[in-house]
């Protein structure tokens, strides 16, 4: 197959001749070393070759346009099909000539005549040196509307056939390959090319930037490559699957300082480094305060310093409220005296481009040079709910901070940080962590620590893009192994223009499509929005995972469990079918017109005791994964007793319980006394419906099973 094949000879070759596109005919080459079928054919140049066409293949014909650097054949009108005689190739020869002429195509290479081939699916098989995950495989419903019909599904590699499957089964065209009124394709031979493609590309990963195998010709005898172009990167990179590993040294010190030092530091109300300190004296912290400001001899009743050196011991923590500018300085006086904990408040740094993006490289050069961990740039900090530490510029009469709770959040976003805090009033939280641009500290740091963290049971996180997706992804595993969940709520959701690019695979490197099934195939629980991810992360942490899917329901009003019902199928839950004696012993308890079939509507003459008799029935129904109560509070029959019946039901942990509620100030108050007994509630349909696909999702993993992938 490839015995004799070498992919950095090929690269080398081709870098030689500044060709960073290898031709169809090169491309396909490669892929027959690899054992991939392609489609058969010759390169002609000149008129008088097309006599020998018909002897060395078989009408009918297809007769593209082969030319350095050329992908998009068929948008300039470079391919023509149904060939069927010798006459009809003389007149394509002619008409693609004139074409390239037309176009003022360069370095023209020969017109490309191969059999055509047909099947009942086209396919796409891919692969991108993602700057994020590194090598990746996707698959798609292929031809020239691959980027038009947005139909693909990716998976990192290494892979497994079993990856290839599952991959492939997340495609809205799967039932194409499948089958569809007898048509279905080869499936073995597909992933077998799939397999064949993913051995390349691990081959090549430090030469080859992306591969189009576009499209597959696909018929349940066979599947061969049509069209392939493979794009090599600019220069060798070093090998993408030896990644940086997760490092958790010095972290603990960021949420348990014995002391601090405010860099930046002011007398002046309502500057950042005033309110620093001022939350800081009020938010309960009991370890000792430096405000650093050379101008000032006292700040808020403290003694200030001119330098974090004259301190009377070395801050273990060190805020650094001042231009970013000054920054490289202040790392070098805490080399000095052994400090190795920072949080830089201060933005302007890459985000501006240009120095300031060179001046935050050089702050990250100080910090590996000096052992400093750093948080930050660009950010509000750090909460610690039981050592009540945090290095936030939000006066506590405006942002009160939540109490201790065992979700802890990370976020690339303060502002998002501050809305979750301010949603964990009444839930909890155990740590929260904005860290802005990541200098060093980055998301699989931050992961792999709270994945040991005894206060943290679920992590919680808000992403708009990653920057080591590998270590990432470790530290995940990590939490995984310590059965902690890790919901994400990602946003960068808009598709990137593909028109442009030089590869239809390439054009989705970074995209939310990559993202979303590399995340997920990880056992990653995602959400659509900041408050699923909260309803996600809430639920996971008060209620056990779920063994299923099959989600039974129970109400005092039936309109919301049907609103309900309705986004089900996008979440791969089921309504359960509940067990004959369920529902007999229903019949019998209730008044004849109760429905005691799922969802179980009692009504709005319901009681606690009502509620406490079906949940009873519920809980012992094998059929039965989920339960979700629904309580219109305002109904007079529905007495207060329903909180401890509740409570009874749910310190048992059999099953997860989530429930929701209609809105009103009555409701507020019970909800908030049901949430004090551990049990979730919600106000929103959705973020119901959130929480116990959250519940299933986690169940599914800790069984070890493959997730149900959101329709999202």
């Amino acid at each position: 197959m490839k015995s004799s094949f070498n992919v950095a000879e090929v690269y080398n070759q081709n870098i030689k001749n500044n060709n960073l596109v290898i031709s169809e005919v090169e491309s396909k080459s490669i892929l027959s070393h690899y054992g991939i079928p392609t489609t058969k054919g010759k390169l002609i140049t000149t008129p008088d070759q097309i006599t020998e066409i018909p002897s060395q293949l078989s009408f009918p014909l297809v007769a593209k346009i082969s030319a350095k650097g050329l992908l998009h054949k068929t948008e300039i009108g470079g391919v023509i099909t149904d060939i069927n005689n010798s006459q009809q190739l003389v007149e394509a020869f002619n008409t693609l000539m004139l074409r390239i002429q037309n176009n003022n195509i360069q370095e023209f290479t020969g017109i490309l005549i191969e059999e055509q081939v047909f099947g009942s699916v086209e396919i796409i098989a891919g692969f991108t040196n993602d700057a994020v995950f590194g090598p990746t495989i996707m698959a798609g419903t292929g031809g020239i509307y691959t980027n038009l019909l947005n139909d693909v599904a990716f998976h990192i590699l290494p892979a497994t056939e079993d990856d290839i499957y599952t991959m492939l089964r997340k495609l809205k065209g799967y039932p194409l390959i499948e089958g569809y009124r007898g048509k279905g394709i080869n499936l073995d031979e597909l992933i077998s090319i799939f397999m064949k493609l993913c051995q390349l590309a691990l081959d090549g990963r430090e030469y080859i930037h992306s591969i189009d195998c576009n499209p597959i010709i696909a018929n349940k005898d066979r599947c061969i490559v049509a069209d392939a172009a493979i794009t090599l990167l600019q220069t060798k990179i070093n090998d993408p699957l030896i990644t940086e590993k997760p490092n958790t040294t010095y972290m603990d010190t960021f949420f348990n300082p014995e002391s601090v030092a405010v860099v930046g530091a002011s007398s002046q109300e309502n500057k950042i480094g005033h309110v620093i300190v001022d939350c800081l004296k009020k938010s309960g912290y009991k370890g000792s305060i430096y405000p650093i400001n050379p101008k000032q001899e006292s700040i808020l009743g403290l003694p200030a310093f001119s330098s974090i050196k004259d301190t009377p011991q070395v801050p273990d923590v060190v805020i650094i409220a001042v231009d970013l500018s000054l920054v490289p300085d202040v790392l070098d006086e805490m080399a000095a005296i052994g400090s190795h904990n920072a949080i830089i408040i201060s933005g302007g740094g890459k985000e501006l481009g240009g120095k300031r993006e060179e001046l935050e490289a050089t702050i990250a050069t100080k910090a590996q040079k000096h052992a400093i961990r750093i948080i930050g740039p660009n950010c509000i900090g750090v909460f610690d709910s039981a050592s009540q530490f945090d290095s936030f510029f939000y006066h506590i009469d405006r942002f009160t901070r939540p109490p201790q709770g065992n979700i802890s959040f990370i976020t690339q976003s303060g502002t998002w940080g501050v809305t979750f805090m301010e949603l964990s009033h009444k839930t909890g939280l155990a740590k929260m962590i904005s860290y802005g641009n990541r200098v060093d500290l980055d998301e699989g740091d931050m992961i792999a620590y709270l994945a040991s963290d005894t206060k943290t049971a679920v992590i919680a996180s808000y992403i708009e893009g990653l920057g080591r997706g590998r270590k990432f992804l470790e530290s995940v595993a990590i939490a995984h192994n310590n059965k902690k969940p890790v919901v994400v709520f990602k946003t960068g959701r808009t598709p990137q223009a593909a028109h442009a690019s030089i590869s239809h695979t390439g054009a989705y490197g970074g995209s939310y499509t990559l993202y979303h099934d590399i995340l997920e195939d990880a056992g990653i629980l995602l959400t659509d929005s900041m408050h699923e991810c909260f309803a996600a992360s809430v639920t996971l942490s008060m209620q056990p995972a779920a063994k299923g899917n099959r989600v039974a329901m129970v109400s005092n009003g039936a309109g919301p469990m049907v609103n309900a019902l309705d986004l089900f199928s996008k979440k791969g839950l089921e309504l359960a079918s509940l067990c004959e004696e369920s529902i007999q012993s229903m019949k019998e308890h209730f008044s004849f017109f109760y429905i005691v079939n799922n969802p179980v509507d009692i009504t709005g003459s319901a009681t606690s005791d009502d509620y406490d008799y079906v949940m009873t029935q519920l809980m012992n129904d094998d059929g039965v994964d989920i339960i979700m109560p629904f309580f219109v509070f305002q109904n007079t029959p529905l007495d207060e007793a329903i909180i401890e019946k509740m409570a009874k039901h749910n310190t048992v942990k059999k099953k997860p319980v989530i429930c929701c509620c209609t809105e009103g100030a009555y409701s507020y108050a019970m909800k908030e006394r049901l949430i004090a007994k551990g049990i979730p509630v919600f106000t929103e349909i959705h973020h119901w419906v959130t929480a116990a696909y959250a519940v299933m999702q986690w169940g599914k993993i800790m069984q070890g099973g493959s997730v149900c992938k959101s329709s999202s």
